[in-house]
């Protein structure tokens, strides 16, 4: 029991400090004013803030630290499956799933039908669809057990999306359909469950009973839940699609991307819509623009190569490039085209769609008795393994304080390098480069009148800003500076002192870290935005080339220009 304590503290402080990367003190301050709080205070003010990550793990931990000292497994429990959402990779989120039922298994098992679930989803995303639904089946009979058709109507719609995943659209079919009677016998709400078996219906190819299904809630969906509004709209796109119906999918589609891409396109879960979404605009668009609808495809291989999400139709994404780049003789894409199907067809190879039939009527199989067997042997078997535990915990908490020393270090030298950035920008600007004829006839064999008209010309281009355009590149501005990329690779050299990919991006960065000091609506762009904002074509080297110029993240440098702001107005 002291050990499953001492683990539960372990895991209260890692994630606390994953909570309070920037600003570690203030954040400590606000959970050391939550303690003598109640339970339903803090839990509600979780709930309120649960789009917040920051916030959620600060009123969760507080939450977790009471049930500890209280020894509250219940509540312990609670919190550490909640935490389990915002676990910063997967061996976390396993371990966070598993105390969570542990803890709840040693008071009551109905208490553990949150975390069982939360371990269904988990081992679902990570496509080891026999123990997903092994989860969901416990869920299923254990919210029977307790009379809770929420989670019974859950668990068998969750049960039917891993059989849609792995293709048994028929099964899921059966199993959405008895999920929607439950709801609607029961009076629960059957919006998400109507959406469900439309989606269904679609990939059973009975088109007219998925728009049934989409008409039934969707004048709902725009009054009440706006959250569904994108799903609905493309899933019927996709089915208008199959219908025949090019015209008014092309719209449903169209206008489901716009919302995704408006608020939701960093969520897996609709990233998985929008990457269906793009897939269909490339295939209405291919008979009548073929450009734009490789386009489409194009977009969808890039979205699908920065996610572990796999779509089976997605893979015919990889033929239709290959056929064009072949017709057109684009080499490197035709080959590049070639090793992302090949790709595409290993992961799905190891990610397998088969699994055994684990349905019958009462969803009661001798496979769920192998699985108590096996917890069983499982809890035996612990405290045996108990000292090696306990040495791994304490090698663990030392990872830990070196961690959190490191970071609290390495805000010191942020801090400092911010404070200097500030005292820098508010210089007055240097004086123009003076032509140095020695070193323009020795070094650079060049006139030095070449030299100075150059100059002069780069004090106008970034005067009036011209690197922040994305297509700037050495021959580009060499032609508009009416000079050769050689004289200018070597004026830049020689004057500004760096490479003319430096001297771009470094005019950058100091354009961007002006603008953010009074630009608040920029200050709520995500990196990438900011990136694009300024010419860069990705976040990685947005934040590489700012990283190098100041030796601080521009995530980090956008945080202290807010604390900045609010200190200002406070005083």
């Amino acid at each position: 029991m002291r050990f499953i304590k001492i683990l539960s503290l372990v895991f209260f402080y890692m994630l606390c400090f994953c909570g309070t990367i920037y600003g570690q003190v203030e954040e400590s301050e606000v959970l050391d004013s939550l303690k003598g709080k109640s339970y339903r205070y803090l839990y509600h003010q979780y709930k309120k803030n649960v789009e917040d990550t920051m916030s959620s793990v600060m009123y969760l931990t507080a939450f977790l630290d009471k049930a500890i000292l209280e020894n509250n497994k219940i509540n312990q429990s609670i919190a550490l499956n909640d935490l389990s959402y915002y676990a910063k990779n997967r061996e976390d989120k396993f371990h966070l799933i598993k105390q969570s039922l542990y803890e709840s298994n040693s008071v009551d098992s109905l208490s553990s039908i949150p975390a069982y679930n939360n371990l269904g989803q988990y081992y679902q995303d990570y496509y080891d669809h026999n123990l997903a639904i092994d989860q969901f089946l416990k869920v299923y009979q254990l919210s029977k057990k307790a009379n809770d058709k929420e989670y019974e109507g859950l668990a068998l719609t969750n049960i039917a999306n891993v059989k849609s995943d792995i293709g048994n659209h028929k099964e899921a079919l059966v199993l959405y359909k008895k999920c929607f009677d439950l709801k609607k016998s029961q009076g629960i709400a059957i919006t998400s469950i109507s959406l469900s078996l439309a989606q269904s219906f679609m990939f059973n190819k009975e088109h007219d009973s998925a728009t049934y299904y989409y008409n039934l809630v969707i004048d709902k969906i725009r009054e009440e839940s706006p959250y569904y509004l994108s799903l609905a709209d493309i899933n019927e796109g996709i089915n208008l699609y199959h219908k025949g119906d090019r015209t008014q999918s092309k719209l449903l589609l169209e206008k489901g991307s716009s919302l995704i891409e408006r608020k939701y396109l960093n969520s897996l879960y609709y990233l998985k819509y929008y990457i269906r979404a793009t897939y269909y605009l490339g295939k209405i668009n291919e008979p009548i623009d073929k450009e734009l609808a490789m386009s489409y495809y194009e977009k969808v291989d890039s979205l699908q190569t920065r996610t572990t999400i796999i779509l089976p139709e997605i893979r015919d994404t990889y033929m239709l490039l290959k056929g064009y780049y072949e017709k057109e003789n684009k080499y490197s894409k035709h080959l590049y085209a070639i090793n992302k199907l090949l790709e595409f067809d290993s992961i799905v190879s190891v990610k397998n769609i088969t699994t055994t039939n684990k349905l019958n009527a009462e969803f009661d199989t001798p496979e769920l008795l192998k699985e108590k067997e096996k917890l069983i042997l499982q809890l035996e078997n612990k405290n045996k393994n108990l000292s090696l535990k306990f040495v791994y915990l304490v090698l663990f908490i030392i990872i830990i304080l070196a961690l959190l020393i490191f970071q609290f270090r390495r805000n010191k030298v942020y801090k400092k390098r911010f404070e200097a950035i500030l005292i820098d920008l508010d210089n007055t600007p240097k004086a123009p480069i003076k032509v140095d004829p020695s070193k323009t006839d020795q070094q650079l064999h060049i006139d030095p009148k070449v030299v100075a008209t150059v100059l002069d010309k780069l004090e106008v281009f970034e005067s009036k800003n011209g690197f922040l355009k994305k297509t700037v590149t050495v021959t580009s501005l060499a032609r508009k500076l009416a000079t050769n990329t050689k004289y200018l690779s070597k004026i830049i050299n020689t004057y500004k002192g760096k490479s003319f990919i430096s001297y771009i991006n470094d005019l950058r960065i100091e354009y961007i870290l002006k603008e953010l000091q009074i630009n608040t609506v920029l200050q709520r762009y995500t990196i990438l935005g900011i990136a694009k904002e300024i010419g860069f074509n990705s976040a990685d080297s947005f934040s590489s080339a700012f990283k190098k110029k100041t030796g601080i993240s521009p995530s980090f440098y956008i945080k202290k220009i807010k604390n900045t702001k609010k200190e200002t107005i406070t005083h």
